[in-house]
């Protein structure tokens, strides 16, 4: 795709090109100053394949204490005391010696010789008793009924550094095919299939609501009730039916799957979203004109992009690192992340939807900047805002690896980077006009995007 690159004078002295180039957090962040600091990660590098939640592992406790296994209210093993929680989640025991003997039982389990069918030991497969020392005859019965029941689960195998997952039978009706019953107890749909329809189109009926999909939507409101309000504040940005886990922004490898097979993509995280309300309170902090008025927000989406992109920038991130949020502004000539259209649009010269397709590009930056051909960006989002043609462009939230840094005093101070360095800071009017500029492609990928 051929490209340009496009820079402009703000009134003040101030070159800030704007890459038209070939064309992705919700987690905590300490402030230095103006430097703003990740002290974790947000769950995008391609390393990270969501090992050990949803598809693996119990879901996350919700706000309402939800346990991990819907309709487990008592310890599963004793089904006396109540299940064990500690730091937001919720566990189906209620302590390490319940815990133990569920341990034990699984892993019976998973010893036990594959029918002829290929499956494990069923209801009409004899369980293989086994001691257990230290149980008395009554909790010994309540082991073995515990044992048989165990078999008529769907259990995973057995693997290093991975929980094994209860799965208990759903016969509600899959919320799009409407004819199969769900997949198990904690999905909406009865397979794979399913589960893409409705992350492309939805469900079979519109007016239910949009997260447990079983009761009809409460009036002037997506959800049907005040406690799936809260769960969708939460929910994963792709299929919406589930929580998102901690960091990241999806709810487990299935989603991810789906979501990096249709990169490069953009995810709405709509207004009172846990996403959006932190996009949101960075954009406004990081605003630093007091005596202008903060542009008001219409629209946040979440950068979906593909291991080919985020690859490099992990590799470049773990050998130079100190990695930071810096802010973008753009021209767009389409209507993407407005009036709800996510689509890109195929106009080469729309710099927003280039910049989503093949990220950014040093070689076609313009070669006369400030501080020679880089990647601009800002700490100051009331500067990037000067480059979004008076809001009607657009704002990329970036991720920068900035490495060592060398700070300038001036104009053409450096015209390339610095031998020794990988970024070049000028903090103008103490940080409320600065300009960070990265030299190298796999510096800085995008990480939201903002509408006005």
């Amino acid at each position: 795709m051929a490209s340009t690159s496009d820079s402009r004078d703000n009134g003040s002295g101030s070159i800030f090109p704007l890459s038209i180039s070939r064309g992705r957090t919700f987690e905590s962040f300490h402030e230095d100053g103006e430097h703003v600091d990740f002290s974790g990660d947000d769950g995008d590098d391609d390393d990270d394949d969501l090992n050990g939640i949803y598809d693996t592992a119990p879901p996350l406790a919700l706000t309402d204490g939800a346990p991990y296994y819907p309709g487990v209210t008592t310890c599963i093993v004793c089904e006396q005391r109540p299940p064990f929680s500690r730091n937001g989640k919720n566990y189906p025991t209620c302590g390490m010696r319940c815990a133990g003997i569920l341990q034990r039982l699984q892993s019976d389990f998973n010893q036990q010789p594959p029918s002829p069918s290929g499956s494990r030991a069923g209801p009409s497969t004899p369980t293989r008793a086994l001691p257990r020392p230290g149980l008395t005859p009554g909790r010994a019965s309540t082991v073995d009924d515990l044992s048989r029941s165990l078999s008529t689960l769907s259990l995973p195998e057995r693997t290093p550094h991975r929980h094994p997952t209860i799965r208990r039978a759903n016969t509600s009706p899959c919320v799009v095919c409407t004819v199969k019953p769900c997949r198990d107890s904690r999905f909406v749909t009865c397979g794979l299939t399913c589960a893409e329809k409705l992350c492309k189109s939805g469900p079979a009926n519109h007016a239910m609501c949009n997260y447990c999909h079983r009761q009809p939507k409460a009036p002037n409101s997506n959800q049907c009730g005040p406690v799936c309000v809260e769960r969708a504040r939460v929910a994963c940005l792709l299929c919406k039916s589930r929580p998102k886990y901690q960091r990241y922004h999806l709810c487990g490898k299935s989603c991810k799957a789906m979501a990096t097979k249709w990169t490069p993509l953009i995810l709405e995280a709509p207004a009172g979203h846990a996403t959006y309300e932190f996009v949101e309170k960075k954009f406004r902090d990081a605003w630093k004109f007091p005596t202008t008025p903060v542009p008001a927000i219409k629209n946040i989406f979440k950068i979906i992009e593909s291991s080919t992109f985020l690859q490099p920038y992990d590799r470049y991130k773990k050998n130079f690192g100190n990695e930071v949020f810096r802010y973008h502004g753009t021209t767009r000539q389409c209507t993407l992340g407005s009036s709800g259209n996510t689509q890109l649009c195929a106009n080469t010269t729309c710099a927003l939807c280039c910049i989503l397709k093949t990220s950014f590009k040093t070689s076609l930056a313009n070669p006369g900047g400030a501080f020679g051909p880089g990647i601009y960006s800002s700490s100051a989002s009331n500067k990037a805002y000067s480059y979004s043609a008076g809001g009607t462009g657009a704002m990329l939230l970036t991720k920068v690896i900035l490495g060592n840094v060398r700070s300038v005093q001036g104009w053409n101070e450096v015209m390339s980077c610095p031998q020794g360095f990988n970024s070049v800071v000028f903090d103008r009017q103490g940080g409320a006009l600065n300009e960070t500029i990265v030299y190298s492609d796999d510096a800085i990928r995008p990480v939201f995007l903002i509408t006005f």
